[in-house]
């Protein structure tokens, strides 16, 4: 394999969707085209931007402003020459981490040597679930309850006994951790700040400035949490709420992607390489459980072991499939497991969290000294995907 690296990263901060989002009045090609030029910023690239090979961009429910080739769309928007080209892809909640994967493919095979990777998702203009149409056949294959990923979340509780008061302290872990990182300001280096104009109370607009995730809750406890009612299931079993499940969001993250060679030309500086990288298929009624099943034969591949991870990055979808991957992996104690926060705080924006999380690796690596690092996460209808990281920087 040719060596390519990550050699610069930037995401906005995740608004929280719905009528308050920070980002309700900002596209998401927007935001997909400030994060591309922040990255070609951060290169110093601003002048060589024709030297770009390509734009592989995430993002799910592609319509509206998640639409028209979004890749394309948003390089266009983003100002890079015409003879840039642009494409997207749609793996769910693994899109920004299938670019990147993609990118590396790409450029291992010869076929270029310097791509921008990432995605976005603005799931306050594109709901979740917009525009699907689930086929009536769809029982005859698998639950066809499997469509909804809290009840996915619910039957991984039930039948892996995740209780509720589990759930519930994973995610006061996660806000905690969270507001800790913010407050220290480790997220700073990340993000790309952002004028918005934000919803007001009355129905008009402040200016903001985006340089923050806006769902991290301080204030968060068990005791808060367990005055939630389920909202997937309303059964006696029924243990998934708001506050133990990932939010919807908006947001962007970007990653530039470079061959050696390419490196050498411009002056790049490498960060972190793509050691191996696997997605799998698992019963889609229990589409949490992937990073188990991921996480294991992306280690195999690599020739790696467990107690050669220093940092475990494991999005969480739910509370009850992340404890279970991370009970089943004997990570669940790890000192550097999601250790500023994961989705439950932060935020799941589908198409853009595979990106935003290479991206705080990019940053968590060298401030933990650590060589080797595991980014995973479940996917919808099924699925898990899981990489390998290993600074180089």
């Amino acid at each position: 394999m040719k060596e390519i690296y990550l050699v610069e990263s930037a995401r906005t901060g995740i608004a929280k969707a719905g009528k308050n989002s920070w980002f309700a009045n900002v596209r998401a090609d927007d935001l997909s085209a400030m994060v591309m030029n922040e990255v070609i910023r951060r290169a110093g690239l601003e002048d060589k931007k024709e030297q770009l090979d390509d734009v592989i961009w995430g993002g799910t429910y592609l319509m509206k402003d998640m639409g028209s080739n979004i890749g394309r769309y948003a390089g266009i928007m983003a100002g890079l020459p015409y003879s840039v080209p642009g494409c997207t892809v749609d793996r769910l909640c693994s899109s920004g981490l299938q670019t990147i994967a993609f990118a590396v493919a790409s450029i291992n095979m010869g076929w270029a040597d310097l791509i921008l990777a990432g995605g976005v998702q603005h799931m306050t203009h594109v709901p979740m679930g917009t525009g699907t149409d689930p086929n009536p056949r769809l029982k005859d294959f698998t639950d066809p309850q499997m469509i909804s990923m809290g009840y996915t979340a619910e039957m991984v509780a039930r039948k892996y006994n995740i209780s509720r008061k589990e759930q519930d302290e994973f995610a006061v872990e996660s806000h905690a951790k969270a507001h800790e990182a913010t407050q220290k300001g480790l997220f700073k280096e990340e993000i790309l700040p952002i004028e918005a104009d934000a919803p007001t109370e009355d129905g008009g607009t402040k200016k903001v400035l985006v340089d923050r995730d806006q769902g991290i809750r301080p204030g968060t406890t068990l005791e808060t949490l367990a005055k939630l009612e389920p909202v997937f299931l309303k059964d006696a079993k029924a243990t998934v709420t708001a506050g133990n499940s990932s939010q919807v969001n908006d947001a962007a993250a970007c990653v530039l992607v470079a061959s050696k060679e390419k490196c050498k030309e411009l002056g790049l500086k490498p960060k972190m390489k793509l050691v191996q990288y696997v997605v799998v298929g698992v019963d889609p009624k229990y589409m949490g459980i992937g990073p188990a099943v991921a996480i294991p034969k992306v280690l195999k591949k690599g020739g790696l072991k467990k107690e050669d991870i220093g940092l475990w990055e494991i999005n969480e979808a739910f509370a009850s499939q992340a404890l279970y991957c991370v009970n089943e992996l004997g990570i669940r104690n790890h000192k550097l497991l999601n250790p500023r926060g994961s989705g439950i705080a932060l935020g799941h924006p589908l198409g853009c969290t595979g990106a935003r999380i290479a991206t705080t690796l990019m940053h968590e690596m060298p401030y933990y000294g650590v060589k080797y690092a595991v980014e995973s996460m479940c996917v919808g209808h099924g699925q898990g995907a899981a990489a390998i990281w290993e600074w180089v920087g």
